[in-house]
């Protein structure tokens, strides 16, 4: 399941960097929408403290169920994840609305559902926020 658009729709785009259009090849980019956000925020939480595998397999299921307009918690057995995954998808025009608003986004971040230190770095990376800084989670 591919979380962002394809990296061809940025590059050239002005104002894109080299550095952000690598990161656009490897799926790590701004958001371009409110869905855009909401599955990089969904991707965070499924993958917070498991292993790579059991993120994927429980990000691919929970996206599949809401977009079949069932909630989160049918395939996600943690009740407070999946609480916060349904807000943020319920909500993802209002969460995307003010993280663009945000002059601080990195702030902003840590203020969405079940977002704490940790996910928020990895959000930010995958959202191209730390582009030149070192991974320090």
């Amino acid at each position: 399941m591919n979380l962002l658009p394809s990296s061809s729709a940025f590059h050239g785009f002005d104002g894109w960097s080299a550095a952000q259009a690598e990161l656009a090849d490897k799926g790590l980019a701004p958001p371009q929408n409110a869905e855009d956000l909401a599955r990089h925020v969904i991707f965070a939480i499924c993958h917070a403290s498991v292993t790579a595998s059991v993120g994927r397999r429980t990000y691919e299921h929970c996206v599949r169920a809401l977009e079949l307009g069932a909630t989160a918690r049918m395939s996600f057995r943690h009740p407070g994840k999946a609480e916060a995954i349904d807000q943020i998808w319920q909500e993802r025009e209002r969460f995307f609305r003010t993280y663009r608003e945000s002059n601080d986004k990195l702030g902003y971040l840590a203020s969405l559902p079940w977002i704490g230190p940790v996910t928020k770095r990895n959000l930010a990376r995958r959202l191209g926020l730390l582009i030149n800084q070192r991974a320090a989670a």
